[in-house]
């Protein structure tokens, strides 16, 4: 520049880019820049949140699934129960009658 050195058009030629900006602007920049990264990452805990859902409700269904087949276990030990008394009783008259005769 044709400036003096030391002169008001030198120091005002010499001027750089933050020494222009107002720092309300810079702040706002900040926020700005705060507000997308916080987007983003509600954006990405949002999609986490579904994907937990999801395996949430497959949890449930399987539960569910194995709570019916307990059920039917117990159904089914309490039948053989019920046929072991009766061998049992079965197997008791036959010894009493052998030995009556």
């Amino acid at each position: 520049e044709d400036s003096q050195p030391g002169t008001l058009n030198d120091f005002l030629g010499a001027m750089s880019e933050d020494d222009v900006r107002p720092e309300a602007l810079r702040r706002f920049e900040l926020m700005l820049e705060e507000a997308a990264r916080h987007a983003e990452e509600a954006k990405k805990n949002a999609g986490e949140a579904e994907t937990s859902a999801r395996n949430a409700g497959i949890s449930a269904s399987q539960a569910e699934e194995s709570a019916a087949h307990a059920d039917t276990s117990a159904g089914d030990a309490s039948e053989s129960a019920r046929q072991a008394a009766e061998s049992a009783a079965a197997a008791k008259q036959s010894e009493e009658a052998s030995s009556s005769s």
